[in-house]
């Protein structure tokens, strides 16, 4: 299991501007400061099949202590394909997988965390191949 203790970010809509599509500042230094911990983290590079990833996000502050329950399901902020989007771009973009598309699986869970900053946990599996020759 892989830790990042950055707090998670949904990949946003693309803007349209005068010099053609980008996204926001904000989410470029998101997804380069997860690419910065993923090489920090020297995961051998590999075409895997499988990630299981889970997203923890901190409560508002506003949130009343008494309502505060750590690795509570996180249903009402944003959707689990916008999450996944960034983390798998930077597995890419830092040499661990080859393209993104080599996964054929995923398990996605968002939580809320009592912790002041989020943290994104992560596995990656490589399947058996039955049909390669044993020697």
């Amino acid at each position: 299991m892989y830790l990042i203790p950055i707090t998670p970010k949904p990949t946003p809509r693309p803007r349209l501007g005068k010099n053609g599509v980008y996204n926001t500042s904000s989410y470029k230094a998101y997804k380069q400061n997860l690419i910065k911990w993923i090489s920090l983290l020297k995961i051998p590079r590999n075409n895997y099949d499988f990630i299981w990833a889970k997203f923890y996000v901190p409560y508002p502050k506003s949130t009343k202590k008494s309502d505060l329950i750590d690795k509570y399901p996180l249903k009402k902020v944003f959707d689990c394909d916008n999450v996944i989007k960034g983390l798998c771009d930077a597995l890419e973009q830092s040499g661990v997988v080859e393209n993104d598309r080599c996964f054929c699986s995923m398990m996605i869970e968002k939580f809320r965390t009592t912790d002041k900053v989020g943290r994104i946990e992560f596995e990656l599996t490589k399947f058996e191949n039955p049909y390669e020759q044993q020697n």
